[in-house]
């Protein structure tokens, strides 16, 4: 069941309606805070709309960058598996 949640973002209240819990959605909100005030205090000139397009940008590049990772390292365990178990047919 979807919950409705009053969260801040840069200061801008956001109301979210999610189903996960009230902890994620403040690890969620607390998350893209951090990553937007970060932009948000090295240039004190850009608007709160190109902080939230770098944000956006710089989390899905975070996501994107482990992603990739993840599927290298299931190939690597996929192959070991197989080589385990071709070793183990030859025995």
């Amino acid at each position: 069941m979807k919950k409705t949640y009053d969260i801040k973002i840069l200061g801008q209240k956001v109301a979210l309606r999610t189903e996960n819990d009230e902890a994620h959605v403040k690890r969620v909100a607390d998350f893209v805070n951090k990553i937007m005030h970060e932009l948000a205090q090295k240039s004190s000139n850009i608007s709160t709309q190109n902080i939230a397009i770098l944000g956006a940008l710089n989390i899905a590049d975070e996501m994107i960058s482990k992603e990739l990772k993840t599927k290298s390292m299931i190939k690597d365990w996929k192959e070991r598996l197989e080589n385990i178990q071709d070793l183990s047919k030859m025995n």
